[in-house]
C-alpha cells in the first residue's frame, strides 16, 4: 500500500534541497538555469530545472516577505518505512487537533487531547521526523507545534 502525502515543507527543508541540486549537479541554479536556457545541457534535466526553480523561487519569496510557501507532493511505500508503526491513531489524532485549531504550546496540545505532556512530546518528535510538522521554539521553554501536511490519502495498488 502507498501513502500519497501533501504536505509544506520547512525552510531548513527548501534549503536543504537546495544545497542537494547544487551538490549533484555541481554548480549554481544561476549557472545551471543560464546553460539550460541556452540550450547547453540535456533536456532531459527539464524536471530538475523547475523543482529547483520552484525551491530558488520559494525561498526568495521567503526572504522578501517572511512567508514561505512550498508544497510537496510525495508518494511513500508503507512497507519501506515501516509507517503502520509510525503512524499510528495516537499520532492521526494530533495531526486532526494540530490542523483544525491553532494551538501555542505542547501543554495547550496535551490538554486538547487529553494525553501526557511527555506522550504528546514522543509522538510530536516522530512526526517531525516524518516531516509532518514543525517544532518552532518562542522563547526559552515554549515550543509551538505546527502542521505541514496537508492532505494524507492512501493508494491501493
Amino acid at each position: 500500500m502507498l501513502l500519497r502525502v501533501v504536505r509544506r515543507l520547512s525552510l531548513d527543508e527548501v534549503v536543504r534541497r537546495m544545497k542537494k541540486f547544487e551538490v549533484r549537479l555541481g554548480t549554481s541554479f544561476l549557472e545551471f538555469e543560464k546553460r539550460f536556457t541556452e540550450g547547453k545541457l540535456d533536456p532531459g534535466l527539464f524536471g530538475e530545472y523547475v523543482e529547483w526553480a520552484d525551491l530558488v523561487h520559494a525561498y526568495e519569496g521567503y526572504v522578501e516577505s517572511g512567508e514561505l510557501d512550498y508544497a510537496s507532493d510525495e508518494v511513500i511505500d508503507l512497507r519501506d518505512r515501516d509507517f503502520e508503526k509510525l503512524l499510528t491513531h495516537e499520532r492521526v489524532e494530533l495531526l486532526v487537533a494540530l490542523a483544525s485549531s491553532r494551538v501555542e504550546s505542547i501543554n495547550e496540545l496535551a490538554r486538547t487531547v487529553k494525553r501526557s505532556v511527555k506522550n504528546i512530546y514522543g509522538d510530536l518528535k516522530v512526526l517531525e521526523r516524518l516531516g509532518f510538522i514543525q517544532l518552532r521554539r518562542l522563547g526559552k521553554r515554549n515550543i509551538v507545534p505546527e502542521v505541514l501536511v496537508k492532505e494524507i490519502g492512501f493508494l491501493i495498488q
